[in-house]
C-alpha cells in the first residue's frame, strides 16, 4: 500500500497559504477542528492539536507527522487554566513559537426550552465558550508579542445574533465571543496581533450526520438562503485565510460563514 502524504489531503486553500506558521487548534477531535488540523497542515502549517479526548488528537498528530507534516497532540480542557498553560508551553517547547490560534473548542448543548435548562449545563457551555476563549487568548497573546506578532481566529456562531430557541445557552455564550474578540483586537493591534472571529452557521460534519440538530434539520435549512448546510472545511478555510498573511489588515472583524443566513433568512425562532 502506498504511504499517504500531505498531498493526499484535499486542499481548501492554496498550498503554502500557512507555510511555516505554528498554529494551535483547539477542539480538534472532530468536525471543524479536525478538518482544520489536516487542512492547515496541507497548507504548510505546523499544528498543535488539542482536545479533551487526548488520545484522538495524539493519533491525529502522529498521522500528520507520518504524512510529512509537523504536529503535536496535547490533551487539554480549555476551561482548566493549568491545562491551557501546559498546551502553550508544550507548543513553544516543541516548535519555539506560536504564530496563530484557531479557537474552535465547543460543547454540544441539549435541546430544551429556556426555563428547562439545567444550571450545571448552562455553566458548562459558558465555561467552554467564554472562559476557554479568554484563557487561550490570555496565554497565547504574550508568546505572539514576544515573537513579533500573530493572528487569532475565534469561532463563534450566528446564534449570537438570531435566537435558536432550542439551544438557549448558545445565544449568550456565543455573543460573548464578539466582545472578547473586539476588546482583544483593539488592545493588541499595536503589537501586530490580529484577532478576528467567525459567525458560523449550520455545519454538518460526517461524525454527526445522523444525529445533528435532532430532527430540526429541515426547518433550519429553510433559514439558509443558500439552501444547504455548510461543510467543516468551508469554515476552516475562512479561518485559514484569516490566519494567513493575506488578511494582514483584517482585525477585529466578525465574518459570517453561514450561506447568507444572517443576510436574509426567514424563521429564526425555530422551536417556538
Amino acid at each position: 500500500m502506498t504511504k499517504r502524504t500531505l498531498d493526499d489531503i484535499d486542499p481548501f486553500v492554496p498550498d503554502g497559504t500557512l507555510q511555516d506558521k505554528v498554529i494551535i487548534i483547539t477542539g480538534t477531535s472532530q468536525g471543524i477542528g479536525k478538518s482544520a488540523a489536516y487542512g492547515f497542515a496541507r497548507a504548510g502549517a505546523t499544528v498543535a492539536l488539542c482536545a479533551r479526548r487526548g488520545a484522538i488528537v495524539k493519533d491525529m498528530a502522529d498521522e500528520i507527522e507520518s504524512m510529512g507534516g509537523r504536529a503535536i497532540g496535547v490533551e487539554c480542557d480549555v476551561t482548566k487554566e493549568d491545562q491551557v498553560k501546559h498546551l502553550v508551553e508544550e507548543t513553544v517547547s516543541a516548535f519555539g513559537r506560536i504564530d496563530g490560534l484557531f479557537n474552535n473548542a465547543g460543547i454540544d448543548t441539549a435541546k430544551v426550552a429556556f426555563c428547562d435548562v439545567d444550571y450545571e449545563d448552562w455553566k458548562a457551555v459558558h465555561d467552554v465558550k467564554i472562559h476557554g476563549t479568554f484563557l487561550t487568548l490570555k496565554y497565547t497573546i504574550p508568546v505572539m508579542i514576544a515573537n513579533g506578532g500573530g493572528a487569532i481566529v475565534n469561532n463563534g456562531s450566528v446564534v449570537a445574533h438570531h435566537a435558536f430557541v432550542p439551544a438557549p445557552f448558545a445565544a449568550s455564550s456565543q455573543a460573548a465571543i464578539i466582545g472578547l474578540t473586539k476588546v482583544a483586537a483593539a488592545t493588541y493591534a499595536k503589537d501586530n496581533i490580529r484577532i478576528n472571529m467567525l459567525s458560523t452557521g449550520g455545519i454538518l460534519g460526517q461524525e454527526r450526520a445522523d444525529t445533528a440538530y435532532e430532527g430540526l434539520l429541515e426547518p433550519i435549512l429553510k433559514t439558509i438562503p443558500q439552501g444547504r448546510m455548510g461543510r467543516p472545511s468551508e469554515d476552516a478555510q475562512v479561518a485559514a485565510w484569516l490566519l494567513s498573511d493575506y488578511a494582514s489588515y483584517v482585525n477585529g472583524a466578525e465574518i459570517a460563514v453561514d450561506g447568507a443566513h444572517l443576510a436574509g433568512s426567514g424563521n429564526y425562532m425555530i422551536g417556538r
